[in-house]
């Protein structure tokens, strides 16, 4: 099944850190992300260095951080991303208890358009609580 993955996944697969969960996916094509959570990653790169993700990529040093800032400019064709021409109908068309933001809205949308589920590594409770509305899967992988 096509997962949408988080800002602190892609920033994994991206320096070759591949979870199993995400993994098998890659391998069918099956593996997406949002603009907003590929617009953090890209800001924690390019940042001050002082949140969760700069911290991880701190971590990383070297040829795996290359990799990472490499990549942003332009995703490798194993990770997924849509046209807002094709999210944003989905997005307004979103019938859920609580109202979502823009980076809730496109996770969603983008799960129902592929038919997939949502994995991430912070429990995002208007994600949760969307995916529960909508009959999506989500889950929380510990970082």
């Amino acid at each position: 099944m096509p997962v949408v993955i988080d800002d602190r996944l892609l920033l994994d697969v991206l320096a070759g850190d591949v979870r199993p969960e995400v993994g098998a996916e890659m391998r069918r094509g099956g593996v997406y992300t949002t603009s907003c959570w590929y617009y953090r990653l890209g800001r924690a790169v390019l940042g001050s260095g002082e949140g969760a993700l700069s911290r991880r990529l701190d971590v990383l040093g070297g040829e795996p951080r290359r990799a990472v800032t490499d990549a942003l400019t332009e995703l490798p064709d194993a990770i997924g991303i849509l046209s807002p021409r094709v999210t944003v109908p989905v997005m307004l068309a979103l019938r859920v208890r609580r109202q979502v933001n823009m980076l809730s809205a496109e996770a969603l949308a983008i799960a129902l358009l592929v038919s997939g589920s949502i994995l991430v590594t912070t429990d995002t409770p208007l994600v949760r609580s969307g995916a529960e509305d909508l009959g999506l899967a989500y889950r929380l992988l510990r970082p």
